[in-house]
């Protein structure tokens, strides 16, 4: 069985937010929002005990991801540092990477991640999404 915080956490990499309650939110006029969110949290209880292990593997690796990523940020301001030249893609691949395992994730839980996400439309992929532009 998954804690509330790891729950929590895995909607968090799925782009889904952790509303204390549904019926709210679609009264506020956010149900685009929360469509496939219940799917998410069925999965919770579908799961193999094997299953919560692959989905424990996949949310580690996402929070060892986010954490990489979020250290790279102090070296925005330097392309050298010494005989060391840091790695000017760094922040590139660590986000393929993370959307790697978002989406292995993802697939373990049998879920989408939020089609509605602006974080995969704009940040990750910078392109996709429920609200992609037609080019042509």
């Amino acid at each position: 069985m998954f804690s509330d915080r790891e729950k929590s956490r895995i909607k968090h990499f799925l782009s889904y937010p952790d509303w204390v309650s549904m019926a709210q939110s679609i009264q506020l006029g956010y149900p685009a929002a929360s469509q496939p969110l219940f799917l998410v949290d069925d999965a919770f209880f579908r799961l193999t005990e094997g299953g919560e292990g692959s989905v424990r593997t996949d949310l580690c690796e996402c929070e060892s991801i986010e954490r990489q990523l979020s250290d790279a940020r102090s070296r925005f301001k330097a392309l050298k540092i010494g005989n060391l030249e840091l790695n000017p893609n760094e922040t590139r691949q660590l986000r393929q990477e993370l959307l790697f395992w978002i989406t292995r994730l993802a697939d373990d839980l049998g879920v989408v991640s939020d089609p509605y996400s602006q974080m995969m439309y704009k940040q990750v992929m910078g392109m996709g999404g429920v609200n992609a532009s037609v080019v042509g």
